[in-house]
Formats: C-alpha cells, sequence, structure tokens
C-alpha cells in the first residue's frame, strides 16, 4: 500500500472530510496488521510440528500441535473482524465518494481514499488539464463531498 502524502494542502474546512474518508486507509493498516500477526503465529506454530511425536507421551504442560492451533483461534477471528470492518468502511466510502456529481472529481477521490495513491500516482491516472495543481483539485473534490451525519 502507497504512504500517501495526500492530507498536504487539504484546506482547513476539508479536513473532517479529508479524515472521514482517509477510514478506509486506516483499517486497510489495522487489517493488515492482524493479518502478519495470525501468519507469524501459524509459521510458529506449524513449525514445531516436526518435533511432535505423537505416538510419544509428553509430560508436563507441553503443548502438541493441535493445542497450538487451537491458540490461533482468537487471532483468526480478529483477523476476520477486521476484514468485515475494512468492507463496512469501503461501501461506507464508496457511497460517499459516490455523492460527488463529477466523474473527474469521484474519480479522483477512488484514487486517493479507495486505491490508496498518492497525488502524483493519481495525477498519472486522471492527467490533469495543464497548470492544474493535484491539491487544488483534491480540495475542490472535498468540497463536492456529501457526507449525511445520520450514518456515521
Amino acid at each position: 500500500m502507497a504512504k500517501s502524502n495526500i492530507a498536504i494542502g487539504v484546506e482547513p474546512g476539508n479536513v473532517w472530510k479529508h479524515s472521514i474518508l482517509s477510514r478506509y486507509q486506516y483499517q486497510l493498516e489495522k487489517q493488515e496488521k492482524a493479518e502478519e500477526a495470525y501468519l507469524r503465529a501459524y509459521e510458529r506454530a506449524t513449525m514445531a510440528k516436526s518435533y511432535i511425536r505423537p505416538d510419544k507421551v509428553q509430560g508436563g504442560d507441553k503443548k502438541d500441535l493441535h493445542d497450538r492451533l487451537n491458540d490461533l483461534a482468537p487471532l483468526r477471528k480478529q483477523v476476520s473482524a477486521e476484514i468485515t470492518e475494512s468492507a463496512r468502511i469501503r461501501i461506507e466510502t464508496s457511497k460517499i465518494i459516490n455523492s460527488v456529481g463529477r466523474p473527474k472529481y469521484q474519480l479522483l477521490l477512488v484514487l486517493l481514499y479507495i486505491e490508496g495513491l498518492d497525488y502524483q500516482e493519481a495525477r498519472k491516472r486522471i492527467r490533469p488539464a495543464r497548470g492544474e495543481k493535484m491539491e487544488a483539485l483534491h480540495n475542490q473534490a472535498l468540497g463536492m463531498v456529501i457526507i449525511d451525519q445520520k450514518g456515521l
């Protein structure tokens, strides 16, 4: 995921809209961290598989492979919850972006807030007219955003 510089140049009146639209990218980062934690724990649990002998009784509090894999259940549940939350926020963000009447500005907002591109990458995709600054286009697009306060 590209690190974005899109907060730079956001006009004070548009900062709250920017922060609401940015929730999806923040949620994706949170989801990614949960998935990485699960994978690391899974690797640690299965790494010990070769040392575990099911035919030999092991004493004490040593965990077998089955116990180690069962310990992953809370992490698996957390990853599932993060994915569900990401989907919910993406739908919400898409609805907000669809409130913008002009397709050019909708596309810019999708590139910045859904795809997570920075200004330079977004510029390549939308090809603004000469002299148009991305910060100005971004602020114009944010100015057209309509956010239903009740839905948040």
